[in-house]
């Protein structure tokens, strides 16, 4: 398990993805609607990461992750 894994929350009550009025039956609301979902997970790995970033020392200890791991892993760009 990864860091990010291990500091993800639960999404029990999580909100239906937006449509913004795209029918994703079409070709062009199909596209539109991956690279929705494509910039919603980049930007939740992002947020992830900068949480990871800002946790102290015993809270890492806590999720059993090193304060190096940590900082390497809040380095790693967005697209990956």
């Amino acid at each position: 398990m990864g860091a990010i894994d291990a500091i993800q929350p639960r999404e029990c009550n999580a909100r239906p993805p937006a449509s913004f009025g795209i029918d994703s039956r079409s070709g062009a609301g199909n596209l539109l609607s991956r690279l929705w979902q494509l910039y919603c997970k980049l930007a939740s790995k992002r947020r992830s990461r900068l949480a990871l970033d800002e946790l102290s020392t015993h809270l890492l200890d806590d999720i059993g992750v090193s304060e190096k791991e940590a900082r390497r892993e809040s380095a790693v760009p967005f697209w990956r």
